[in-house]
């Protein structure tokens, strides 16, 4: 969620516009909102949306930057432009703007019912609208759904995340009782502790007999104390926060003249991942949202990526296998252990499903997939690798695997198709450099994560967030081993073995050298570094 949608409450107090100095919203990438990904679920519906490397891009609520900063300094030939109702997020974000020299990038401070129409009618190929449509008043969210009728490209398209129902039904008890118990505390950071304190104290305190309402209870527990403070104050203690079913959505998109195109998560879309009881009752239901509003029934879904385009828009959605070779591929899954001939078992990475590869083709062929990590390769290089793996041209018989079961997988939720390629470099060479983005990211006081170049948020540590300054492709790999030193005298670093801190000259030295060529290695498979 952006710091955009708090923004919005043009009658907010000063308390409440305080609170965003007190506790700025984190500013991250997220991935199913890049235009990669729109164009990616586009096409395998059959549209044509414009090519994401020469296109038009707006972000509602774009807080700092922190999600289209990377896109701008990967497609150079791209525009993006920004805006925030936040002047200090927007000053941040033109600030890093200038400290870096990117010049296809515009930052706004403005508050979306002020976005002049006129001027940027039918402008923007791509409009991103992440965390703003669920907490902000009415008014606003009518005027963002004006803004993508007629600022959209007519073949544009546009992402809208809101949470909805039945999911949030329960979780929105849970949120009621965290704001009651923290509206007697003043600051931001009370309420937030607060907030937890009053999960942990529901928890241990559930009678007996009350284990649906204990499992919600703990549910929310766990996942909030795996998100940061920003995410709990702006979310659960945000003053504004609706919820709506998917029908209610497009009934209001509708209105706008605006059609649904589909989820960025595609596996959430396909009908065949539903209990099979319920598969041919869906199958019969001819509406594409009614459907997904039957499976958000099912599946008590509570969070939605939709993507839309303008009405009267040609969208099929009669899928051919052969669409797969249209792709680069990462894997969903990964192997059992240790296996590394038929039969394979191939696990979703989330749980929950698992297929098996009975032949040495397919083996061969998925093996290879989930070898290629976070890196997309091409449908057709996927073939290549696997008939090297194989050591034997069985380029055909590969071909005719993945022809099908590759978009199938892909539907289950195995698979990820993704509509470019990494950009990043797999071998860095003696004068390493990590990617720009990644790099300013890591040098920031308190930096928690950086963006890749497959725009994936990478979560960092102090040792990464030293050594990755440091890789500018100006310095030898010996040259940044000896920065490393430097850094770990200055008491920036310390380093440790067995819980015992190392001293010692040469084991330091010879620790620094192992570290930083595994750390360069890691980084690789992580697409951080550029050419």
């Amino acid at each position: 969620m952006s710091a955009q949608k708090t923004a919005q409450k043009t009658s907010g107090t000063a308390a409440e516009e305080a609170s965003y100095d007190e506790v700025p919203y984190e500013s991250y990438a997220y991935p199913h909102t890049h235009p990669t990904s729109l164009y990616a679920v586009a096409t395998l519906f059959g549209m044509k949306p414009k090519d994401f490397k020469k296109a038009q891009v707006l972000e509602l609520g774009c807080a700092s930057g922190g999600n289209i900063f990377s896109q701008a300094m990967l497609y150079p030939e791209s525009h993006y432009h920004g805006i925030d109702i936040s002047s200090e997020q927007i000053a941040q974000a033109n600030k890093i703007k200038a400290e870096l020299g990117v010049k296809n990038v515009t930052f706004e401070q403005m508050d979306i019912t002020k976005f002049d129409l006129k001027k940027y009618k039918g402008k923007f190929d791509y409009i991103i609208c992440h965390g703003v449509f669920s907490w902000v008043p009415d008014f606003v969210r009518e005027k963002v759904l004006e803004l993508c009728q007629e600022c959209l490209a007519p073949e544009g398209l546009t992402l809208v995340s809101y949470n909805t129902l039945p999911g949030w039904n329960a979780v929105r008890s849970v949120r009621e009782m965290m704001m009651f118990h923290t509206n007697r505390f003043k600051t931001a950071a009370e309420k937030v502790q607060q907030a937890k304190a009053l999960l942990n104290f529901l928890s241990e305190n559930v009678p007996e007999g009350r284990a649906g309402y204990k499992s919600v209870i703990e549910e929310e527990r766990k996942l909030l104390s795996k998100v940061n403070d920003s995410y709990i104050f702006h979310d659960h203690l945000e003053g504004t926060n609706a919820q709506f079913y998917i029908h209610e959505f497009m009934e209001m998109a509708g209105r706008y003249k605006l059609a649904y195109v589909g989820d960025s998560g595609i596996a959430s879309m396909f009908v065949g991942n539903m209990p099979p009881a319920a598969l041919e009752a869906l199958k019969a239901v001819n509406d594409i949202v009614s459907q997904e509003q039957y499976m958000d029934f099912i599946t008590n879904r509570r969070f939605r990526n939709s993507i839309l385009c303008h009405a009267g828009q040609p969208i099929s959605r009669n899928l051919n296998e052969d669409m797969i070779f249209n792709y680069y591929l990462t894997p969903l899954m990964s192997p059992e252990a240790g296996k590394t001939e038929a039969p394979v078992n191939f696990n979703l990475m989330n749980g929950g499903g698992q297929f098996t590869a009975n032949d040495d083709v397919s083996t061969a062929l998925f093996l290879e997939l989930c070898d290629a990590g976070n890196r997309p390769v091409h449908a057709e290089e996927l073939i290549k690798r696997a008939t090297k793996r194989l050591g034997r041209d069985e380029t055909e018989k590969l071909r005719t695997t993945l022809l099908g079961s590759g978009l199938k997988l892909a539907l289950h939720g195995y698979i990820a198709l993704h509509a470019d390629e990494s950009h990043a470099v797999v071998k860095p060479g003696d004068k390493p450099e990590i990617f720009k983005w990644a790099r300013y990211q890591a040098a920031q006081p308190g930096c928690k994560g950086i963006t890749s170049m497959t725009h994936i948020l990478i979560n960092s540590d102090s040792s990464a967030n030293i050594i990755m300054p440091i890789m500018d492709g100006t310095r030898t790999r010996d040259q940044i081993v000896e920065e490393m030193i430097l850094k770990i005298k200055e008491g920036a670093l310390n380093l440790r073995q067995d819980g015992v801190a190392i001293t010692d000259d040469a084991a330091i030295r010879a620790h620094v050298k192992t570290l930083s060529e595994h750390m360069i290695e890691k980084m690789a498979q992580q697409n951080l570094f550029s050419a």
